[in-house]
């Protein structure tokens, strides 16, 4: 199981733009110490204070600057909008900085602010993503590149400049909600990231299911590196010593979180688009949102406890077939986030990268029933509450 921390540059009020970027590459710099895999943050414009991430290129350079061995992922870039080659120019130049650690997750765009405001048709997003994807691979790894299509237009023989460190181009991913498009991710080659699993543990093992069951027969490859990986994006996450630590300092998140992207961005795209039809079925759990409880216990988008609560929820997810579990650790004071990325990377990710090393029971011989023989999931927390 990988793990990834996400951040999106949450501005909390009160504190500025300057301060959450330098705070992001702090905890960037932390993930990498506690054994976190991945970082990555996303592209976004015009969504007010939950994303403030316009120009991803630059704070990928800064936290190459400031890392070593953590892989940086684009989580993901807006190929509906933006021109393909122009993501490629800036790709190549974080992956020169990087020394070959970046990745591309690739998204045709979930929220109308953004689509409307560059004129993207809504029912035009996924053909002009799907173009944009290919320009992408063929202008990063072909010596001389050209395009003629419907919605990018006509390109003339370039050679890209400058190449980057990864041959023939970076892990690329896709960033999909609906059942239809993660399966797509896979015959198309690409890892898969998929979120928003408030609908609960069915949900995520029947969309778990739409990438892990296609046969390879059945691919279709528009990439040359193909990247065979499922991950889920948990939208709000914050482990401390205890369940009613994390629940404190994780509250406002979660309910902020399902508020935005369910009642104001996803109810509109399913009534504008019979593409995004399957998100009309967020709207029966609109009632529940505002519960911090109900939040917390109805699936693996909202992962807030201690570390024996979100150990369980991961070991569920991989027996799902997930192969990385993304971390949105974001929307917070900065202190509560350093919190959580360094609890996680002490009492949770050793249980999946060496549990063989995690202290679990107390000197042979321990007589039964000795508090320090605990071992048991339920267990752990009570025994590990002095943390």
């Amino acid at each position: 199981m990988k793990f990834t921390l996400f951040t999106e540059a949450a501005v909390t009020r009160g504190s500025s733009y300057q301060r959450r970027y330098l705070d992001l590459v702090e905890e960037a710099v932390l993930a990498e110490e506690m054994g976190f895999d991945t970082w990555g943050t996303s592209e976004h414009h015009f969504i007010g204070e939950m994303a403030c991430t316009p120009s991803p290129e630059v704070i990928f350079t800064a936290v190459a600057a400031r890392t070593n061995t953590l892989r940086l992922r684009h989580m993901g870039r807006l190929a509906s909008a933006v021109h393909p080659v122009l993501i490629a120019e800036q790709t190549m130049s974080e992956d020169i900085f990087s020394n070959g650690r970046v990745e591309v997750a690739f998204v045709r765009g979930n929220t109308l602010l953004q689509l409307d405001a560059f004129g993207v048709p809504l029912d035009d997003s996924k053909a002009r993503a799907d173009e944009g994807m290919e320009l992408f691979v063929r202008a990063v790894s072909d010596d001389v590149f050209e395009h003629d299509g419907k919605h990018w237009g006509t390109f003339p023989p370039r050679q890209l400049t400058p190449k980057g460190v990864q041959e023939p181009h970076p892990p690329l991913f896709k960033i999909a909600q609906t059942a239809s498009s993660i399966y797509e991710a896979r015959v198309f080659g690409m890892g898969c990231l998929t979120s928003d699993m408030w609908l609960g543990w069915d949900e995520a093992e029947r969309l778990m299911a739409c990438y892990n069951s296609v046969k390879d027969d059945e691919l279709r490859p528009i990439v040359r590196r193909t990247t065979k990986a499922v991950g889920l994006i948990a939208n709000t996450v914050r482990c401390a010593k205890t369940n009613d630590r994390a629940m404190e300092i994780g509250e406002r998140d979660m309910i902020m979180m399902s508020n935005i992207v369910l009642k104001d961005l996803y109810q509109y795209l399913g009534q504008r688009s019979d593409m995004y039809r399957e998100f009309k079925m967020y709207g029966e759990i609109l009632d529940k949102i505002d519960d911090p409880e109900w939040l917390r216990a109805c699936g693996p988008s909202v992962m807030v406890g201690d570390p024996a609560h979100l150990i369980q929820m991961i070991e569920r997810l991989q027996s799902l077939g997930a192969d990385e579990v993304v971390m949105r650790i974001d929307n917070g004071p900065h202190n509560e986030l350093m919190e959580t990325i360094e609890t996680i990377g002490r009492y949770v990710i050793p249980h999946f990268k060496n549990p063989k090393g995690v202290l679990n029971s107390g000197a042979v011989g321990v007589l039964p029933g000795d508090a320090h023989q605990k071992t048991s999931i339920d267990e752990y927390s009570e025994a590990n509450r002095v943390l």
